[in-house]
């Protein structure tokens, strides 16, 4: 059955513009484009393929790495590597965040046992200079991972 793209924009939750995206980027292209008006349908089976580009974005997969993916017949050994490749990315992003959280526990743990005086404000800097610059290793990886 085919559907507009609105209808099946609608039917799956996503944007028209969605979509086109898709489409552009090959991913997801219409079954069937009219060619005296250049509407879009889909057909309701393309359902099953949108929800495993759905299923993948909300994992924090990029539509280039679903492109490759597809590219690849979504094939089992694919499909585990770049699962493999987002855990150990979302390890590296906990072990920072565990730390900065760590690193403000110290510092709201300083700043709240000592009255407030005059020059607070530069001592506050100057103590969050020194833990944020303490753990080189995870400052890299902090670093690595704002560069993806």
């Amino acid at each position: 059955m085919l559907l507009k793209i609105k209808e099946f924009a609608d039917f799956s939750d996503v944007s028209v513009r969605a979509l086109h995206l898709y489409d552009r980027l090959g991913l997801l292209a219409p079954a069937q484009v009219d060619s005296s008006n250049g509407y879009r349908y889909y057909d309701s089976e393309q359902m099953k393929e949108l929800n495993t580009i759905i299923s993948f974005k909300k994992l924090g997969f990029s539509l280039a790495d679903i492109k490759d993916l597809k590219a690849d017949s979504y094939s089992k050994e694919a499909v585990i590597k770049k699962l493999q490749e987002k855990k150990s990315e979302n390890d590296r992003r906990i072990q920072i965040l565990a730390y900065n959280n760590e690193n403000i526990y110290n510092m709201l743990s300083h700043l709240e046992a000592e009255p407030e005086k005059p020059g607070v404000k530069e001592e506050a800097y100057n103590l969050s200079r020194i833990y944020c610059l303490e753990n080189d290793k995870l400052e890299h990886d902090f670093s690595d991972i704002l560069w993806l």
